[in-house]
């Protein structure tokens, strides 16, 4: 993967719940639905895991985001951090991940996260509440998959859900890459002329 990923990348993915939509493949439905730490999972499938800071800086998160957090119309940019960061196992990009987080909790709770997981704060914590996930499908989104350096006719899957935290909601989305553990059945199944 190509360091010269610009920042923000965003997620321009339509999403749905879960219960919507057909999954092609029950390890990938796993992967997915997966209540546990992503963090941890991945790391028990690689020797040797990365996590790549592309940016976390203020802003104001996209509108449809915003509106999924149900957030007021007098919070804006000054209110929010937007993390991204690739996950990598054995040099290979597994994970994109893209988190709207209260700028209250990044100078409290979530202060220096630099190139931590966010996974082992959340986790390690049973204040934070997890909502069900919803998922999405990206096949036609070039210029997303363009911005990632992935190729053109992958079809991409991932997951968000809302973690709430005392009075605060945030958001993390993560869309697994063409590389990730996740696909692992399909993967072979295409190899052997099966897909």
């Amino acid at each position: 993967m190509n360091n010269k990923i610009k920042f923000p990348v965003g997620t321009p993915a339509q999403w749905t719940t879960s219960d919507d939509v057909c999954i092609p493949d029950a390890h990938l439905r796993n992967w997915l639905l997966d209540t546990g730490s992503l963090t941890e999972r991945l790391q028990s499938h690689c020797r040797q895991f990365e996590l790549r800071l592309l940016g976390q800086r203020q802003m104001e998160p996209e509108l449809e985001e915003l509106q999924r957090l149900e957030v007021r119309n007098t919070e804006g940019a000054h209110d929010w951090q937007v993390r991204e960061v690739v996950l990598f196992g054995d040099g290979k990009p597994w994970v994109y991940a893209r988190s709207v987080l209260p700028n209250t909790l990044c100078q409290t709770d979530l202060v220096d996260l630099g190139d931590k997981p966010l996974g082992q704060i959340i986790f390690n914590d049973p204040r934070f509440k997890r909502s069900p996930f919803e998922v999405c499908m990206l096949s036609n989104m070039l210029s997303f998959k363009r911005k990632l350096n992935v190729q053109d006719d992958a079809k991409l899957w991932g997951r968000r859900s809302i973690f709430q935290y005392l009075q605060f909601n945030m958001m993390v989305a993560e869309i697994f890459l063409p590389d990730a553990p996740a696909y692992k059945t399909m993967t072979e199944m295409r190899k052997n002329g099966n897909c």
